[in-house]
């Protein structure tokens, strides 16, 4: 047998080094942090809940809203720590939507098309009551080749998969083919094109309109809106995969109105108990957003965003989200006039967490 030759072993050597140090270098993966603060009892629970639900875990903060006020906990983060909430931005869009009826700037049954540029596309004759109740029959991403091609490499590399301006947006609109309207399918670009035409209808554009009209009259001073990289404050946070790879903020430029807040535990507490308490400083009733709309057969109840549980599941109506780096629950047990908010620094699920700190504070 012929033996390796000195350069052979060295190269060999070598690359075992450079794979060493590789994996020595490599970022390890986060653990849930075990810095409890606010309620001791609540922590306690954050904690024992988390553990027993798969995935890695940064740091949590709750918020448990009843008539009594409100209870924080967090391990790790605190109230005014902030988090990107994801998809519960969708309910701030449909709240815009709801108080834009309101004004008379648009309706229920207007076509998108008619406030942007949709051309002759099926897109256009999509309401945006559709929009915003998922049934409009567009797919939840833009199918364009380029599209999905930034969507595995930002998969890849832990960046944020919606790069895209307001032209692009549309032509994504333009290009999609509907597939059965009237059925409830989740739609990321439907949301989208939903809070552009807003901003359209009202002359505007999408975090004006939602600083004026939501986060300045219900005083959620701790959030904010950036829809490019460089608009986020200096030092803004970022989490982690759900495999506890680092992973970029997601400002989703004109995608913005279907997920790019960041908010605390706090400022999220006083949307709760304003859309449990009906605050004028809603500019509507919050039943206009809450209460199921269309057909309620089979699928979800879903309203303008807020989804709600069968009653044989239990009493909750509910919003997620989730970014490449963070996810978030909020969920309202209306009958009770109670409320949870669950936030984490990773894109582990806190959907489970949420609805049993909400059953078990009953």
């Amino acid at each position: 047998m012929k033996r390796p030759t000195r350069t052979r072993l060295i190269a060999a050597g070598a690359a075992l080094a450079v794979i060493t140090a590789g994996v020595l270098a490599a970022p390890r993966p986060p653990t849930l942090s075990t810095a409890a603060t606010g309620d001791t009892a609540l922590a306690r629970s954050l904690a024992d809940r988390a553990a027993i639900e798969p995935g890695a875990r940064d740091t949590l903060v709750t918020a448990v809203i009843d008539a009594d006020g409100v209870t924080y906990a967090g391990l790790g983060a605190d109230e005014n720590t902030q988090f990107e909430i994801g998809s519960i931005t969708k309910t701030f869009t449909a709240l815009l939507l709801a108080q834009a009826i309101e004004r008379g700037e648009v309706a229920l049954t207007d076509p998108a098309g008619d406030h942007l540029d949709l051309g002759d596309s099926t897109a256009a004759g999509v309401t945006l009551a559709d929009l915003s109740s998922h049934r409009s029959g567009l797919p939840r991403i833009a199918l364009t080749a380029p599209a999905l091609a930034t969507t595995v490499w930002s998969s890849y590399r832990g960046s944020d998969p919606y790069p895209y301006d307001l032209d692009a947006l549309e032509e994504h609109a333009r290009a999609s083919t509907l597939t059965d309207p009237g059925t409830v399918a989740y739609s990321n670009l439907g949301v989208a094109l939903l809070g552009q035409a807003l901003a359209a209808a009202a002359g505007t554009d999408y975090p004006e309109l939602l600083q004026t009209r939501v986060l300045d009259p219900l005083d959620m001073t701790d959030t904010s809106i950036a829809v490019t990289a460089d608009a986020l404050p200096a030092g803004a946070r970022t989490g982690y995969t759900t495999a506890g790879r680092p992973a970029d903020a997601w400002t989703m430029s004109a995608y913005a109105p279907a997920g790019a807040i960041r908010s605390t535990a706090a400022d999220m507490a006083l949307y709760a108990q304003a859309l449990l308490s009906a605050d004028p400083a809603l500019g509507v009733d919050p039943a206009t957003v809450l209460d199921p709309q269309g057909a309620t057969g089979d699928g979800p109840l879903i309203g303008l965003a807020w989804f709600t549980q069968a009653p044989e599941d239990g009493s909750a109506t509910w919003h997620n989200g989730g970014t490449g780096g963070f996810a978030s629950m909020l969920a309202l047990d209306r009958a009770a006039n109670r409320a949870v908010i669950v936030l984490g620094s990773t894109a582990t699920s806190v959907d489970a967490i949420a609805m049993q700190v909400l059953e078990e504070n009953k």
